[in-house]
Formats: C-alpha cells, sequence, structure tokens
C-alpha cells in the first residue's frame, strides 16, 4: 500500500477545501495518526483543533507530531484507555469553537479505541460482550450493531454533540459485509433499532435472559432516550479507501510475475471452516501452470478461551490440510492489511503444501491445535509466522495462493 497517498486520498474527496475556513478534526481507527497527518497536508492552518484517538500499536512511534489531543485507545477489548477517549471525544466536541466544519477521520477498530456506553453498561460488561460474540461466531457488523444499540456516541450518537455548522465524515472501510456504516459500530450513521431488534441481536451471541441481556436492555433504554432528543444535522458520510484497493494492487503485482490471475473479489468472508472449503475447491478446480488466486476480506473464526492466534493465523493453519491434497507445490499466505493479526508484532502467516505433514514431524497435534484455535504457538513452532508493524492503512485481510 505504500504507493498510495492518504493525503491525496482526502484531498480527492475534500472537493470543497478551498472554501473551507476552518476545520475541527477527529481522527479515531487504526490509521488515526496517518489520516490526521494527510488532513493536516491537505487543510494546513486551517485546522482550529485536532482530536486523535490511536491504538497501542501505534502509540509505539513518536507523538510529538499529532499534537496536544492524542489519547491512546485499547484494542481489540474496550479498556480504560478506550473509556477516556470517549470521554475526551464528547468534551472536545462540547468546547467552544469557531470551526466552520467537524471533519471526522474513520478507520476499524475505532469501536474499541473509542467508547462510551450508555448507563449502566461497564467495561467489564463490554469484555463481556466480546467474548458472547467471539464465542457465537457472529461477524464483526452484528457485533458492531449490539454496541452501537448501547453507545452514546456510536449509531449516530456522536452528532448530536457537534456544534459546527456542518460536520463530515472520510471513512477507511475495513467491513466487507456492511461497508462504511459499519466501521466504528456507525459512529456518524444514525442507527436507531427497535426493542424486538435488540431482542434479536441479543438472541445471536447466546446471551437471553442473562444479567447482561438485562444491563444491555437498560442501556438500550437510556440510549433511545438520547437519540429521541438529536436534532438533525447538515453531515455527511464518505468513503474515502475500501477493500479493492488492496486487490487491484495485489492482481497487479501477481501479473507483473507472470501469474495467471483468479480473483475471488474484494468481499470474501464467512466461517474460517466454510471459507478454507471454498478456497480448496477453487485451487482444487485450477489447471497446471503458475496460478495465483487472490482475494481480500474477512474471514470469522469462533473460538473458547485459551488459545492464541488470530483471523489469519487460524486461515493459515487451517488451509495447510487444503494444500496437501493438490498434489503440487502451493504456497497460501493470510495477512492483515492493518500489520496487526490479534497479536502484536504478527501480520498473519504462510503454510505450503508440506506445512501439515512438517507439523506431525516437529510433534504438533494438526488437530488439535486447530480445534483449540492456538495456531500462534503451532505457526511460531514452524517458523511461518508473517511479522507485522503499524502500517497505516486497515482495509481488511489479504489471501493469496500460489500454484506452480
Amino acid at each position: 500500500m505504500g504507493e498510495l497517498d492518504i493525503a491525496e486520498l482526502i484531498a480527492n474527496r475534500l472537493d470543497s477545501a478551498e472554501s473551507l475556513q476552518s476545520v475541527d478534526v477527529i481522527a479515531i481507527g487504526k490509521a488515526a495518526r496517518e489520516m490526521a497527518g494527510g488532513a493536516r497536508r491537505v487543510l494546513a492552518d486551517r485546522v482550529r483543533r485536532e482530536l486523535v484517538v490511536i491504538g497501542t500499536d501505534e502509540a509505539r512511534e513518536p507523538l510529538d507530531e499529532l499534537g496536544p489531543e492524542v489519547v491512546v485507545g485499547d484494542h481489540p477489548v474496550p479498556g480504560p484507555g478506550s473509556l477516556a477517549a470517549g470521554a475526551r471525544l464528547l468534551d472536545f466536541l462540547e468546547r467552544p469553537s469557531d470551526a466552520s466544519e467537524t471533519l471526522f477521520l474513520i478507520s476499524g477498530g475505532a469501536s474499541s479505541l473509542c467508547v462510551a456506553p450508555a448507563p449502566p453498561l461497564t467495561l467489564e460488561d463490554l469484555a463481556e460482550l466480546w467474548d458472547a460474540a467471539l464465542a457465537a461466531g457472529i461477524d464483526i457488523t452484528g457485533l458492531n450493531r449490539l454496541r452501537a444499540s448501547t453507545s452514546l456516541i456510536a449509531g449516530g450518537a456522536v452528532l448530536g454533540h457537534v456544534h459546527t455548522p456542518r460536520s463530515r465524515a472520510l471513512v477507511m472501510v475495513d467491513n466487507v459485509i456492511s461497508g462504511a456504516p459499519w466501521v466504528a459500530s456507525a459512529l456518524t450513521y444514525d442507527f436507531r433499532p427497535t426493542h424486538e431488534e435488540l431482542e434479536e441481536m441479543i438472541a445471536s451471541i447466546g446471551i437471553a435472559g442473562s444479567a447482561l441481556a438485562t444491563r444491555i436492555a437498560q442501556a438500550f433504554n437510556a440510549r433511545s432516550e438520547l437519540m429521541g432528543r438529536l436534532k438533525s444535522r447538515d453531515h455527511r458520510n464518505e468513503v474515502l479507501a475500501e477493500p479493492g484497493l488492496v486487490l487491484e494492487r495485489a492482481i497487479a503485482e501477481a501479473t507483473l510475475r507472470g501469474y495467471r490471475v483468479v480473483s475471488l473479489g474484494s468481499h470474501f468472508h464467512g466461517d474460517v471452516e466454510d471459507a478454507v472449503h471454498g478456497f480448496g475447491e477453487v485451487l482444487r478446480g485450477e489447471a497446471a501452470g503458475p496460478t495465483c488466486v487472490l482475494g481480500v476480506g474477512e474471514v470469522t473464526v469462533k473460538v473458547g478461551r485459551g488459545g492464541i492466534g488470530g483471523r489469519c493465523q487460524e486461515f493459515a493453519w487451517r488451509m495447510a490440510g487444503e494444500l496437501a491434497t493438490l498434489g503440487r507445490s502451493a504456497v497460501f499466505v493470510a495477512r492483515s492489511s492493518d500489520g496487526r493479526d490479534f497479536v502484536s508484532g504478527v501480520a498473519g502467516a504462510w503454510v505450503d503444501e508440506s506445512s501439515r505433514s512438517r507439523a506431525e514431524l516437529l510433534g504438533l497435534d494438526w488437530e488439535s491445535i486447530a480445534s483449540r484455535h492456538d495456531t500462534f504457538s503451532g505457526l511460531k513452532s514452524m517458523g511461518q509466522l508473517l511479522e507485522g508493524w503499524h502500517t497505516g492503512w486497515n482495509l481488511c485481510d489479504l489471501y493469496v495462493a500460489v500454484l506452480e
């Protein structure tokens, strides 16, 4: 993604940038520091105030360039930093400003990095909600809909605190299922679910009748009262970048290297076991010759407690079984575009047609590791993890299979 310029993308979206006299900038998410920097390059001294909410990985880089209003939130499970970020966001918006517009720069991870749960929900409740969602194997849109239903900022609630004449949001999309509206739990998109829809969401993660479900219902009621008082605003939501950008560049690179390319599109998703089976079917159907099969998206993993890994690591480990059946040289790579596959320092993993048999030679129980979702340990033992670092982008995961 290095040849893409975030500032150029932002300039293209701010078609009226020359007419903007003054702007308050709010950047939240895994790509927040790069998006804020891009906006600063485009708008220069027209930026009046700036709030940037980043994660711990991004905070490892110097923060001086970001200015005084920087908050470090927690990801993937909201923590004290996330709660502080939510309070700081509301305070920032409520302070007097002479700006003519508020510009939100939103990227994936914002749902966890910046939170303001409606009472009586607590951080402990949000963590319990995260665990229940993982155990149920629901996709990120399902989780974010429930988060928005009980938030004092998500689902458009934050717009009630905007006091500039107008506002807009530029969204870097990492959600292949529902697109821009469900990045950051619909932070700047109006979402007002019914009681019936809330009950369906609660049932989908298997907590109906629990004490947590009762607190969620109470928070939903508090949030609904807030949304009922919300006045309509002059606000626009626009897509800044989406996963198709990753796919386009991967296809171009594979073509340049002489491979026949088979594209599975930029909306590849579903339960990881179904995804592995589908990817394997495509590979088994390919004729001899150098071929590259590509897809961009985000698989879903249903996990319990105990194992360590990430979506890409899980996908790669399970794909080793598929590659072993092909009878030809094959490599599969799964890599996150943001540089972190749940585990800090790990971007993903790779396997080839011999990985499963080599795992057994090393005394690793391939099936057991898969069932325990402890893929990090297995891949680390085999030296097949991909090193990760903050990339400044967050456009889902890239899946690549190369057949010779």
